[in-house]
């Protein structure tokens, strides 16, 4: 037996924490590199094919695309946006497959599977933190305007992708840069850290900001739920908090009108204040709750009875 299958056996008879969960016995140091060519080259194929299709249908109700080549329909345009990304998820499942030889439920948890009930639990808090930021944010300045309400079938809409496709647009964030790349760094180093910076600042830079205070509120929720996805070994806590703040965002902007996805403009510290605090304060209770429910933190034991699956 080689010294890497060794020290892989050594683990799993304690159980592998979240970020070890790609250095399985059919690591080679060469399958992350293999694995990073196969999931830009997935991306590129399901990106094409959802393009293809969007404009496809756009061309079939109508909707053209104006002179920056974006879809002259707002309401297209947004949902469009969401499921750009959202089609990343299916390349990241399938790039641990097969770059890594490993079942695609270990991205999502050390219990090879999404465990709902415990996603389910972080979305309430999250829930409630945003509840709280709302109500006082309203209460010290209500800038509802009225007049800019949309009408109930634009809203509708709007309601539709935030219940829809947005939760798949922030697991696929999340799938991506807290569950797959820094497991695929920790293959190399053994450590999670170094591939929660990366990816943390490869997160920032996906994102269409250039306001310093919206770049620093960004990078700190990125490091702040890689440590947490490491803390409870999975990614349902990191995926509640995305998926409220980014349906919040698109219903609260949608009572006004379609939301747009350009971002860019000046923000100031008052702006991005409440959502770090928020990120910080649910960081520290998701972990104590955790803890207080024992959610698991480490797979199960070679020695147990079972093995990790696929969800």
């Amino acid at each position: 037996m080689s010294l890497q299958r060794e020290s892989v056996a050594a683990v799993d008879a304690q159980g592998v924490p979240y970020h070890l969960l790609a250095r399985t016995a059919a690591h080679r140091w060469w399958r992350p590199l293999v694995g990073i060519l196969l999931l830009v080259g997935l991306a590129a194929v399901f990106l094409v094919v959802t393009a293809s299709v969007g404009m496809g249908l756009a061309v079939l109700v109508g909707i053209g695309l104006d002179a920056e080549g974006s879809f002259s329909a707002p309401l297209w345009e947004f949902g469009f946006g969401f499921a750009t990304i959202a089609v990343i998820l299916p390349a990241v499942l399938l790039t641990a497959r097969w770059s890594q030889r490993r079942p695609v439920g270990t991205v999502s948890s050390v219990e090879g599977r999404l465990r709902w009930r415990w996603l389910l639990h972080c979305g309430g808090w999250a829930v409630l933190g945003f509840a709280v930021i709302a109500a006082v944010e309203f209460a010290l300045a209500p800038d509802w305007d009225a007049a800019s309400w949309p009408g109930w079938p634009t809203f509708l809409a709007v309601l539709a992708i935030a219940v829809t496709l947005v939760p798949l647009q922030a697991a696929a964030e999340e799938y991506l840069c807290r569950g797959w790349l820094v497991q695929t760094f920790a293959s190399w180093t053994r450590t999670p850290w170094p591939g929660a910076l990366a990816t943390s600042v490869l997160f920032v830079a996906l994102h269409d900001y250039i306001e310093p205070l919206v770049f620093a509120d960004l990078f700190i929720f990125a490091m702040a739920m890689c440590w947490l996805t490491i803390r409870t070994g999975g990614l349902e806590a990191a995926i509640a908090l995305h998926v409220v703040n980014n349906a919040t965002f698109a219903v609260f902007s949608g009572a006004q009108g379609v939301p747009s996805l350009d971002q860019s403009g000046s923000y100031s510290l008052w702006d991005v204040l409440p959502t770090t605090v928020l990120t910080v304060a649910y960081t520290w209770w998701i972990d104590r709750r955790a803890r207080r429910l024992g959610i698991a933190t480490r797979s199960r034991p070679a020695h147990s009875a079972g093995t990790i699956g696929a969800c």
